[in-house]
């Protein structure tokens, strides 16, 4: 979704900070939870991570300050929610 620059990225849910930093390429900063039943949440295109590695956060949590994908485009949230690896739709998991 598009978002302003720095605006809040919200926790979709309650999990733990397994990883927030911007070693995978193509996400830039970015972060991501871990939620019970092996779902994961990812936050990513941060122009600031706001929580680290095993930090754990409540749903509705500060996690992050939007930013601008590495190819230079508008402000925007890469968001996604894997089962296991697969990415699934998160429209069907968010309230």
């Amino acid at each position: 979704p598009r978002l302003p620059k720095g605006a809040q990225v919200l926790a979709s849910a309650s999990g733990n900070v397994i990883y927030s930093s911007n070693a995978i390429p193509g996400y830039g900063n970015h972060v991501i939870l871990e939620h019970s039943d092996s779902y994961f949440s990812i936050y990513g295109f941060n122009q600031k991570n706001l929580v680290k590695m095993d930090d754990h956060v409540g749903q509705g949590e500060k996690v992050a300050l939007s930013g601008v994908p590495p190819n230079g485009q508008s402000a925007r949230l890469h968001f996604e929610i894997r089962k296991g690896k697969s990415a699934v739709n998160p429209i069907l998991y968010l309230p």
